[in-house]
């Protein structure tokens, strides 16, 4: 189960690292996608009664490779649809300008925690206020780094519910009905105003970047609410743990022109879909400027979603609503797998490492 971004990296990785010198987390994010699902990383065996033997190669599960993280996508929606409730969910996008790129990409673990420090911080403040929500809502984000066109373009993904606790979890308040959570202009400059301060704590800002930052407008784009739980959870898992670019829109990808070829949506004309094509090394750099830093969180919850005690407040909020937890259904991409000359279901595999792997395809050859 390869992927066209599998033999990009497989038939380009070597000289990519020769010509550019990438840091050691591309590096290894490189060896990893041109290596899952292939015999460098082992295998599982499934050895069947009729005397057929079954290997299936093992995966790298690298958030950063796109055949990895189909299967981790709906198993996280199905995660998060058992902490949903029955109110409407806002989505909301934090976008920082542009001029903060070039600091970004060289203190970017400081500049990602600021800005979902940010974007929570200024959205618990409002809500908290009685002349919008007066409660504590629920909030999920989900942090992307990439545009259509694969450049950097770092921006936060918020679904926040329309309804939180107050009184100290006294009470619930709900304001579905209502077509409005937060004035957006208020929110744009709250959030400019704490994202400078926290980015500044961090690592300090250059004063004419700092000053550029406070004279430029920030964006925060507020969409219309979404009726159902499920619906906002489907919408959002569309972004959490997805790759800056997938097999579907590979288009083309030429070993002897050194070519990539994908579409993309012109977000500035209408969303038309277009097609781009890149070298292919420009490809692959594009590709690396969104590996995150190690072990950093791209998934983050807050306020009554907060993962400390999630399970007790989400309790309450449904007996205050009166409303059952969902049923949660058994995983269904968890399938057995099945012998292909007889078609019986295999046991549990025996897993076996790289070198044993090459020595018995020796032995069978």
């Amino acid at each position: 189960m390869k992927s066209s971004i599998h033999d990009i990296f497989s038939s380009y990785a070597d000289e990519f690292i020769e010509t550019f010198n990438p840091h050691y987390a591309m590096v290894k994010a490189m060896n990893h996608i041109r290596s899952c699902r292939t015999p460098a990383l082992g295998a599982a065996v499934f050895y069947c009664g009729c005397g057929h033997t079954s290997y299936v190669y093992h995966s790298c599960r690298d958030r950063h490779c796109p055949v990895c993280q189909g299967i981790n996508n709906a198993r996280w929606a199905e995660k998060q649809l058992a902490s949903s409730l029955p109110v409407k969910y806002y989505h909301v996008v934090f976008t920082l300008p542009d001029i903060l790129n070039g600091f970004i990409l060289g203190h970017q673990k400081a500049a990602y925690d600021a800005l979902f420090e940010a974007a929570s911080r200024s959205l618990l403040k409002l809500c908290a206020d009685k002349k919008y929500l007066g409660a504590v809502p629920g909030m999920t984000a989900v942090l992307h780094t990439w545009g259509q066109t694969l450049q950097f373009h770092p921006h936060l993904h918020v679904i926040i519910t329309a309804g939180g606790l107050a009184d100290g979890g006294l009470r619930f308040v709900d304001v579905s009905d209502k077509d409005f959570l937060v004035p957006v202009r208020v929110l744009s400059k709250l959030f400019r105003g704490i994202f400078i301060h926290a980015l500044d704590r961090k690592e300090q800002l250059p004063y004419a970047l700092k000053a550029a930052l406070y004279a430029k407008d920030f964006s925060c784009h507020l969409e219309k609410p979404m009726e159902r739980a499920d619906n906002a959870v489907m919408y959002l898992a569309r972004y959490a743990n997805r790759v800056c670019i997938s097999d579907k829109r590979i288009i083309r990808f030429d070993k002897d022109a050194r070519t990539v070829t994908f579409s993309y949506k012109d977000n500035k004309n209408g969303g038309h879909e277009k097609q781009m094509t890149l070298d292919v090394l420009e490809f692959i750099r594009r590709f690396l400027l969104h590996i995150l830093p190690k072990r950093f969180m791209k998934i983050r919850h807050y306020g009554i979603l907060n993962n400390r005690d999630k399970t007790k407040r989400i309790g309450r909020c449904r007996r205050l609503m009166r409303s059952p937890a969902p049923i949660r259904a058994p995983d269904p991409h968890r399938k057995p797998f099945v012998c292909p000359k007889c078609g019986r279901q295999l046991p549990v595999p025996r897993h076996i490492n790289s070198g044993r792997l090459q020595m018995s395809a020796r032995l069978i050859c």
